[in-house]
């Protein structure tokens, strides 16, 4: 894509991060500088783990530990925001690549091939050797299943940590709405035999997925079904898509999105390693959103209407991140005539290493107008860049948070307001015609 100043752009084109170029550097002031490292460390090789980590931080963690009703509610966020956020951002990369990928599954390949299994299911598809590659990338998938199933037993293991070490199994004691502080044995039991039975459930489906994986891989190359299932497997919305193009229906925009979140593939870095897909993150997401639920059934309706207000946007913001401001905020500055040389027609943003190169067009050899070029482009860069990540983390973390605790306070309000008054205990000598008539004397006051 070319702008006005003929400038190529790579802004689809991955890089790594930290590899700014010094010829922008040198001329940006330090918290610029900073600020470019930022964008970088968004848009570059791992753009997608470490922004993402920040979004669920800002967004998940930070909101709740700021509106925090006790220290035991404020320990199980902080218990689990902080694993969560490695199952869902660094796992997959870790496990995928450095496991799975290079210690277990690349002796089911030779020497020649292994690299190549990092490479797309539509790539691998059109390979001569996808017989070989495409099960063993299905195997590596599948040995990642972990991840969602640990992911889902995540707040069961919440909810036995926060009964083990602050002795609170029903919600409204954790969060401080009774004070009377009350614990039914029941429920207690009820909040244990769950969460154990479910986090051994989780470890035998991890298990069983792992040694699936292992048949998979390395008996995959020996059958033709089990290869072509091994490509569906990996991109099922690539097969809904082609489905759907033979009844009629043709979409670019549901053919990407299909591309995108239904596809267990891996992401894969200019190095050519592994890293997380939106695919990946989109089913670990919901898989938690089922445990959620689950954990939260365990310890009351209270916490189930909680999480029914909160986590269904959080789980979607989750997946798709700022993305879903980004395209409205684009056009609203493209409307308004903002940043057109690095703003294209259909919404592509240059990279922050093409904009020396769009500032030497317009400068040529004034060195004062290059440099208030190049400070001016990375404004605009900046501005187009973060204003829809800060405005979503603002919104949906902090108002999101406030919202869930007030309304979760005028649910407990009500709850109590709405239960019967206790009856005081009388002799039986009074005999049932006198209870009768105090309980009416009682309603009627």
């Amino acid at each position: 894509m070319t702008f006005d100043y003929n400038v190529t752009f790579t802004a689809k084109t991955p890089h790594g991060v930290n590899k700014i170029s010094k010829e922008l550097l040198d001329n940006l002031t330090p918290k610029k500088r900073f600020l470019a490292k930022v964008i970088d460390m968004k848009e570059g090789d791992s753009g997608l783990s470490h922004s993402r980590f920040a979004q669920a931080t800002a967004t998940n963690w930070l909101p709740k530990a700021v509106f925090a009703r006790s220290l035991a509610d404020l320990s199980e966020i902080s218990f689990l925001e902080v694993f969560e956020s490695a199952l869902f951002f660094y796992l997959p990369s870790l496990m995928g690549e450095y496991l799975s990928r290079r210690k277990i599954f690349s002796k089911f390949l030779p020497k020649d091939l292994r690299k190549d299994v990092s490479k797309s299911v539509a790539e691998l598809a059109n390979n001569p050797a996808a017989g070989k590659l495409l099960p063993v990338k299905a195997g590596i998938v599948l040995s990642c299943a972990a991840i969602p199933a640990a992911e889902y037993g995540l707040s069961f293991a919440k909810n036995l940590f926060t009964q083990k070490l602050f002795n609170k199994a029903d919600f409204s004691n954790v969060v401080n709405l009774d004070k009377e502080k009350k614990e039914d044995p029941k429920v207690h039991e009820r909040v244990e035999k769950s969460a154990v039975s479910h986090l051994k459930k989780a470890g035998i489906v991890s298990a069983a997925a792992f040694g699936a994986s292992i048949a998979l891989a390395a008996a995959g190359r020996k059958s033709r079904a089990v290869q072509k299932a091994s490509e569906i497997f990996l991109n099922p919305g690539a097969k809904i898509y082609n489905l759907l193009e033979k009844t009629g229906v043709k979409s670019n925009g549901l053919k990407n999105f299909l591309d995108t979140y239904v596809n267990l593939d891996f992401a894969r870095k200019s190095d050519g390693s592994l890293a997380l897909g939106n695919g990946q993150l989109a089913v670990t997401v919901l898989s938690g959103v089922a445990g959620y639920f689950g954990a939260a059934k365990d310890r009351g309706k209270l916490e189930v209407q909680e999480v029914a207000t909160r986590v269904p946007v959080i789980a979607l913001y989750t997946i798709f991140g700022s993305t879903l401001f980004d395209a409205g905020f684009k056009k609203l500055l493209q409307k308004n005539g903002k940043y057109p040389e690095i703003l294209s027609k259909d919404l592509n943003v240059a990279s922050l290493n093409d904009i020396p190169k769009i500032a030497k067009q317009i400068a040529g050899d004034d060195k004062n107008l290059y440099k208030q070029k190049i400070g001016e482009l990375f404004k605009g860069k900046a501005v187009i860049a973060m204003v829809p990540f800060l405005f979503s983390l603002l919104v949906v973390g902090g108002l999101l948070a406030l919202i869930s605790r007030l309304w979760t306070q005028y649910r407990y309000n009500r709850s109590i307001a709405d239960k019967p008054p206790v009856q005081p205990a009388f002799n039986n000598s009074f005999g049932t015609g006198s209870n009768i008539l105090i309980n009416q004397i009682h309603k009627a006051g």
